[in-house]
């Protein structure tokens, strides 16, 4: 059986999300060949690439947003089932057209409901299930059971509000460095380059190495085994939450809610403001001494 997943939400965090659902699908279809239809800022060839339960991974841009190319892909590929991650028609559409019989989507109209609850819901109905696990991994050959002192500072997010203040992130490092010595990991991108070389001008006595030159890949070789997590809610979050890694996610512009599909992110909130949703701007509320408080518990 040749089964295709499409999910159209861009981030790494996205498809960390989607990950429990995908896998619980695959598990439950015996034997099949599963297929991921997604886009290139998930990273998904190379978060996935040692997943057992994935066989191909393509991405939307390849179809340069030509409806007629993805029939054709669909149509080519023989796929006896599809599972749409996603409300409206487009997807639905193309599929019945490519001559796909057994189609599974979430509707056709987008509801505001949690992303998390309506994707394991919809895996219950289209998998005529009452009850599935929905654990939350990332396989790769190089994650070790062995926790050393490394502790992955997330700077990055994609976009300013979503980010906490470059200062509170030295004063953290340098209260934690009180308490016992880490070697610090500061994760982002090419946009949190400059952060990077401020924190560790900042702090020229403590050990501190960044990922922002490093691809995904190489970066996922470089934190595995880290001791924690601690930082902005970003694609990083999520991937050191798949490689088993407590991960303390600062949520002060995205709701909670988005970090509920695994207990190894713990999310850390203002004291006095619990709803957080998009748009609530309020990272700079979470103070240094929550955000230690709670870290304590595992350094």
């Amino acid at each position: 059986m040749k089964v295709l997943i499409i999910q159209t939400r861009p981030g790494i965090g996205d498809l960390c999300v989607f990950l429990p659902p995908i896998h619980a699908i695959a598990k439950n279809l015996d034997s099949a060949e599963i297929d991921i239809l997604t886009k290139k800022r998930t990273c998904a060839k190379e978060t996935l690439k040692y997943d057992p339960f994935i066989k191909n991974i393509h991405f939307l841009e390849t179809f340069n947003n030509s409806n007629l190319s993805l029939i054709n892909f669909i149509k080519k590929n023989s796929y006896d089932k599809v599972y749409i991650f996603h409300y409206g028609i487009r997807y639905p559409l193309i599929c019945k057209i490519a001559g796909i019989k057994n189609i599974f989507f979430y509707g056709w109209f987008k509801k505001n409901e949690n992303i998390v609850e309506k994707s394991k819901n919809a895996c219950l109905t289209w998998l005529v299930k009452k009850d599935l696990e929905f654990p939350y991994k990332i396989y790769r050959p190089e994650i070790t059971t062995i926790i050393n002192d490394n502790i992955v500072i997330g700077i990055g997010g994609s976009g300013p509000t979503k980010k906490w203040p470059t200062e509170n992130f030295i004063k953290l490092i340098e209260q934690i460095e009180l308490i016992k010595k880490h070697k610090f990991i500061l994760a982002g991108g090419d946009n949190e380059k400059e952060i990077a070389k401020i924190i560790k001008a900042a702090l020229p006595k403590i050990h501190i190495d960044s990922l922002c030159n490093l691809t995904i890949e190489e970066s996922i070789k470089f934190i595995s085994g880290s001791k924690c997590y601690i930082g902005n809610d970003t694609g990083f979050m999520h991937i050191c939450a798949g490689l088993s890694i407590p991960s303390y996610g600062l949520f002060g512009d995205t709701p909670i809610n988005y970090s509920s599909y695994t207990n190894k992110i713990i999310p850390l909130s203002p004291a006095d403001n619990k709803f957080i949703t998009h748009g609530s701007l309020a990272m700079d509320q979470i103070t240094v001494n929550e955000v230690l408080s709670e870290v304590k518990k595992v350094i």
